[in-house]
């Protein structure tokens, strides 16, 4: 069977080839722009918007408190009244009857009584006590109320050795914010009054002296607080 690609002229035959090879290369361009240029449908995207649901927190309004002052101080503890509970005894007294008293000697007005061996207190002497040696209280702690507004008189007892004796509270002063002025107190609390006799107590003198000896007197100092 004879070939149809092969011919007996060569000229033919490559004219023939040319032609089918130009063929094949027309197809592919035409593919090529076939397929670059087709049109293409675009898709539509769809967007989702996520909602996310967030939780309401509901905070209610905080008040704030400032305290103005400090805590009043705690009130002072009440004092338990006695309650007398004697029998009361009516007597009656007959005061027109006489009484049988011996005569007492009178004394010098600088001198008191003494009981015993004890040496009579001078109440006036020629040379009062003088101090050497001051022991100062230890203070608590006082409200601010009283702080620098307290006076104590003390009354104390010199022996004719210099040494206090006896002490005792004769007054206590309040005075005021100005200390123009102040007030008699019956008594104190917080431990003032016997810090103030503890100290008084070790205090020292140099010894009245009456007629060219040592003699017991009395004599009054003041604390202040």
């Amino acid at each position: 069977m004879r070939n149809p690609l092969k011919t007996n002229n060569p000229i033919e035959e490559q004219g023939y080839r040319i032609r089918v090879l130009s063929g094949l290369v027309t197809i592919l361009i035409l593919m090529i722009l076939l397929v670059r240029f087709w049109p293409v449908k675009e898709k539509a995207v769809e967007e989702t918007e996520e909602i996310v649901f967030q939780d309401e927190i509901l905070i209610d309004d905080i008040e704030i408190t400032r305290q103005v002052s400090s805590p009043p101080p705690p009130p002072r503890p009440m004092i338990p009244q006695p309650v007398p509970d004697d029998e009361i005894i009516e007597v009656e007294l007959d005061l027109d009857a006489e009484m049988d008293l011996p005569d007492m000697p009178e004394l010098p007005p600088e001198l008191g009584t003494a009981v015993g061996d004890e040496a009579a207190i001078v109440s006036n002497p020629q040379l009062p006590p003088s101090v050497v040696r001051i022991v100062e209280p230890s203070v608590p702690e006082l409200p601010d109320d009283l702080r620098g507004r307290i006076e104590m008189v003390v009354s104390f007892l010199v022996n004719d050795d210099g040494s206090v004796e006896d002490a005792t509270i004769v007054e206590i002063r309040k005075y005021s914010n100005d200390r123009s002025d102040y007030e008699t107190l019956p008594f104190i609390q917080y431990g003032l009054m016997n810090a103030t006799l503890e100290a008084a107590l070790n205090w020292r003198f140099r010894a009245a002296r009456h007629e060219g000896r040592g003699v017991r007197t009395y004599t009054t100092a003041t604390f202040n607080y």
